[in-house]
C-alpha cells in the first residue's frame, strides 16, 4: 500500500496579492472611463444633429 503524501501548497507572496487587486482596480477604472468617453460623445452628437435638423 502506497503511502499518500500531500504536497504543501505554496502560497502567492503578498506582493502578488496585492498587485493583483490593484491590476483589476486598473482595468475597471479604464473601461469606465472608455465608456464614459463613448457614450458622452455619442450624447454630444446626438445634440449636435438634433440643432441642425
Amino acid at each position: 500500500m502506497s503511502a499518500k503524501t500531500a504536497k504543501a501548497k505554496r502560497r502567492k507572496p503578498a506582493t502578488a496579492a496585492s498587485s493583483s487587486w490593484f491590476i483589476m482596480l486598473t482595468q475597471n477604472l479604464t473601461n469606465m472611463a472608455t465608456v464614459l468617453a463613448s457614450s458622452g460623445s455619442v450624447l454630444l452628437c446626438l445634440l449636435i444633429a438634433k440643432r441642425f435638423a
